[in-house]
């Protein structure tokens, strides 16, 4: 308890102490925080110790593969110990003999007697048939098919009918013999199946020879066509379907009673290891033998503890899955606290953190002979990540993911390096993603990610080439795949949050967007002034690695608070009087600091994504209005001034591109008051980055002094480039005619 109430206290002094993260509601509720933590933990934990249809609780190592350098000493049996099958081969062969228990039909001794009597009724009948009659035979059969009868004299007719009759019965008793079943033939997928009398008479027939309705019929006109005359064959070929009666009734309770005893059939082990027999030496390349042995040893020592359902089990799983889930939540704690404190953010990343561990859950518990573990859409959601945080965000949550992967798979180095690597090719792809249809490239580059781990380590522990083909062919689906979900992903998650994606970010990638427009015509001043800075700072982005879609971007909306008060800034005091001449100095910076106040209020009516929203007040950060700070005190007579009614409210930047655009700000403006000379405007940058750094405004991010320094050079670049002579072009001189007149133009 005393712990729960420390971090407790920890976390809202954190809050209370950030302005950016001090926002209340679910979103940011610290027990809502804490309850993900907990439940994040708890599934993942279930994921690694949960697992079905296990008839033995195996102790799972599946790094250890066929060619394996065993690195621990040499292990010797201390007991007598079955050897188990790989659970994966036990299913299989368990399905198999499923697959091969024969149906089980009872036997109808009197079938053929009733067929017979069937056919007596109808010849019996058929005697009496004639075209003037209103009989049922004729009914039945038709003048047409019995008018062959009916050129027959009574005593010629009941011979022709009596030989009928004979040859189907004749044919009957060869034809049951061979077994008549009650379904379909294309229904039985043995080549045998069981018959079964009274009392407990079990009989074998051969699916080749047994008959179904279809080839009872069949083979019955093929055969009684040699027998009979051709005019008579149609009559019996009708009469034959109206007699017949199955011998052979299938029976559902009895097949899966067969198919039960055949399952129950199949042997769990495949040897036994006496006591003393040396398993595994030190150094030994391990063979499929050795590990299945291994394995078997590890599995009979567990359940010999007697601890195969201890909650110190659990508790350990807990630990681990608490372990690999502090790899991503340090890092958000400390590198990415605005992700930390929304809890919507935060989920996001815990959810795909889960979604990976039951995919890798699922890997264990489907038996296939494929390697679906490749299919693990790992890369996708590294993709995923990228795009709605960031580059480094996806790195910490790849590597995060794969560890859950590994341990919940049982140590699977092999798998989780691969992912590892593919998670952060993919990552890497669309890193700086400016379409959707950017995202197909990834396939590519996943497929190489995972190709090379495939590939090596199969040549390492000398597996089967066919292994290898179908560890690629998964490999290949997984990246062909894994755009198509980060896609769908994304689709979904961007209409059910208001994260900001760079795609989002590109919509408003465009000088026609109403704001901007109305910048144009309310502020002209501060429109050139943005377009300028968008400019540079798009250049210093990219320069230092930045992301230069966000600061163009940002660049664009961060002076928006300006249209609504835009005589109080001296870019767009052309043609007016200075209103700052009339007032007081900390009226002044009162109403200068406004525009970020005013900016935020209308890019949220706008509803500008919070990623170029956080650009208006961070790119002034808590820095002083020093004009009319010094002003102030000229004025105070020696009275203190309170600095802080000339500081910006902040907060200070927390990305590199609110950094860009701080400096940039300045030196835009700088470029045009000192367009004409080079050195002064570099010294001038040099010493405001230095001003800012002594000022503690870049300590909420994680820029470098060398990033500072590419930042400067590139404004200075750029200014040079803004600033550059041209030349004076001469006038064509004017040219006298013979008559003296001018020569005009051409």
């Amino acid at each position: 308890m005393a712990n729960r109430n420390t971090l407790f206290k920890q976390l809202r002094k954190e809050k209370a102490a950030d302005p950016e993260i001090n926002k209340t509601g679910a979103r940011y509720s610290i027990k809502i925080k804490i309850l993900m933590f907990f439940t994040t933990i708890a599934v993942c934990a279930l994921f690694f110790t949960v697992h079905f249809e296990q008839k033995i609780n195996e102790a799972k190592d599946y790094s250890l593969v066929p060619g394996y350098i065993w690195p621990e000493q040499t292990i010797k049996a201390e007991f007598t110990f079955p050897v188990y099958k790989p659970y994966e081969q036990y299913q299989l062969e368990i399905r198999e003999a499923a697959q091969k228990s024969p149906k089980v039909f009872i036997y109808d001794d009197q079938a053929l007697a009733e067929a017979k009597i069937k056919l007596e009724s109808i010849t019996d009948a058929l005697p009496s048939a004639s075209p003037q009659g209103n009989d049922l035979q004729t009914e039945i059969f038709g003048e047409k098919l019995l008018a062959p009868l009916y050129e027959l004299t009574e005593a010629e007719k009941q011979a022709e009918i009596s030989n009928i009759e004979r040859e189907i019965i004749r044919y009957l008793n060869r034809a049951y013999k061979k077994g008549f079943i009650s379904v379909s033939i294309d229904a039985v997928e043995t080549d045998e199946i069981i018959s079964i009398a009274q009392p407990n008479k079990r009989a074998v027939f051969k699916k080749s020879n047994i008959l179904d309705a279809n080839t009872f019929l069949e083979d019955a006109k093929k055969k009684l066509k040699i027998k009979l005359p051709e005019k008579f064959i149609p009559i019996v070929n009708e009469i034959i379907p109206r007699i017949l009666v199955p011998n052979l009734v299938y029976d559902q309770k009895l097949t899966d009673k067969e198919k039960d005893a055949a399952t129950k059939s199949v042997p769990r082990t495949e040897g036994i290891v006496k006591n003393g027999e040396t398993i595994v030496q030190k150094g030994d390349r391990v063979s499929e033998d050795q590990i299945k042995k291994l394995q078997s040893y590890r599995s009979s020592a567990f359940m010999k503890s007697d601890r195969m359902y201890s909650p110190w089990i659990f508790i350990g799983s807990f630990g681990h899955a608490l372990l690999i889930y502090s790899i991503l939540i340090l890092y958000l704690y400390f590198m990415r606290k605005r992700y930390f404190y929304d809890n919507l953010q935060l989920g996001i990343l815990s959810g795909i953190l889960i979604f990976v561990a039951f995919q890798s859950w699922l890997s264990v518990q489907v038996i296939s002979r494929f390697p679906i573990e490749y299919f693990i859409l790992l890369p996708a959601l590294s993709m995923l990540v990228a795009i709605m945080f960031d580059s480094r965000t996806a790195f910490y949550t790849t590597v995060a993911m794969t560890f859950m992967l590994a341990g919940i798979r049982g140590n699977d180095y092999e798998t989780s390096t691969a992912m590892m690597i593919a998670g952060m090719l993919a990552a890497y792809t669309v890193r700086d993603i400016q379409s959707r249809t950017q995202m197909y490239r990834s396939i590519f580059f996943i497929f190489i990610g995972l190709l090379i781990p495939i590939v090596s380590f199969g040549l390492e522990r000398s597996d089967e080439s066919i292994t290898i083909v179908y560890r690629m062919s998964i490999g290949l689906l997984n990246s062909v795949f894994s755009p198509l979900v980060t896609f769908g992903l994304l689709f979904l998650l961007d209409r059910a949050s208001n994260i900001a994606t760079d795609l989002r970010i590109k919509e408003y990638d465009n000088l026609n967007h109403p704001l901007i427009i109305k910048m144009s015509e309310t502020a002209p001043g501060t429109y050139q002034h943005t377009l300028s800075l968008a400019t540079m700072a798009e250049r210093c982005a990219s320069a230092i690695g930045a992301n230069p879609l966000l600061a163009k971007v940002g660049a664009y909306f961060h002076d928006i608070g300006k249209m609504m008060k835009p005589e109080y800034f001296s870019e767009n005091q052309e043609d007016i009087q200075n209103k700052h001449d009339k007032i007081s100095p900390k009226k002044s910076a009162e109403a200068i600091k406004a525009h970020v106040e005013l900016g935020t209020k209308l890019g949220r009516q706008y509803k500008l994504p919070q990623r170029l929203l956080d650009f208006i007040p961070m790119h002034h950060g808590t820095t002083l209005i020093k004009h009319f700070y010094a002003k102030a005190v000229e004025e105070s007579q020696g009275q203190p001034v309170d600095e802080n009614d000339f500081r910006y409210p902040g907060p200070k930047p927390k990305t590199r591109e609110a950094v860009i655009i701080m400096i940039c700000d300045t030196a835009e403006a700088l470029s045009r008051l000192m367009a004409d000379d080079k050195e002064g405007f570099a010294r001038a940058i040099e010493r405001i980055i230095e001003e800012r750094i002594l000022d503690g405004q870049f300590d909420d991010c994680d820029i470098t002094l060398k990033e500072l320094n590419i930042i400067k050079e590139t404004c200075i670049k750029n200014m040079a480039g803004m600033a550059h002579k041209r030349v004076k072009y001469k006038e064509i001189p004017k040219q006298e005619n013979n008559d003296g007149g001018a020569q005009g133009k051409n």
